[in-house]
């Protein structure tokens, strides 16, 4: 798969776009919304009421959705690019560092459980 060479300025306008597209469908789904509102107003139907106050429910629901899943995954891809990875020798060296660390607090640990071991046999 070949890299495209895509400009900053082409990125911004691809973006406004994207923000434009979603605040022109939050836009709808609001009048969606409003347009409930004032049927639920007129209506007296106790039935009809709760159908709409449902419905004007999930519309908020869907209109808080929106974009949310395009910025979480655009995101993570921010992220790592940020990530700094260790080359070679760093990766040998931390994982030395690790397991020295280990066997220093294995030992330690063993020759404490050893003295209280040995003190408990001298009491009794």
């Amino acid at each position: 798969m070949a890299k495209k060479n895509i400009s900053k300025a082409d990125l911004k306008h691809a973006k406004k776009i994207e923000k434009e597209a979603i605040l022109n469908e939050k836009r709808k789904i609001e009048e969606k919304i409003d347009g409930k509102i004032a049927e639920l107003k007129k209506t007296k139907d106790k039935g009809e009421k709760r159908e709409l106050k449902k419905e004007i429910r999930d519309l908020k629901e869907t209109r808080a959705n929106i974009g949310k899943k395009d910025t979480y995954f655009s995101e993570i891809k921010a992220e790592m690019k940020m990530v700094r990875w260790p080359n070679k020798t760093e990766l040998v060296k931390y994982s030395l560092a690790c397991l020295i660390f280990v066997a220093f607090f294995a030992l330690f640990f063993f020759g404490l459980d050893a003295l209280f071991a040995l003190v408990k046999d001298l009491i009794k």
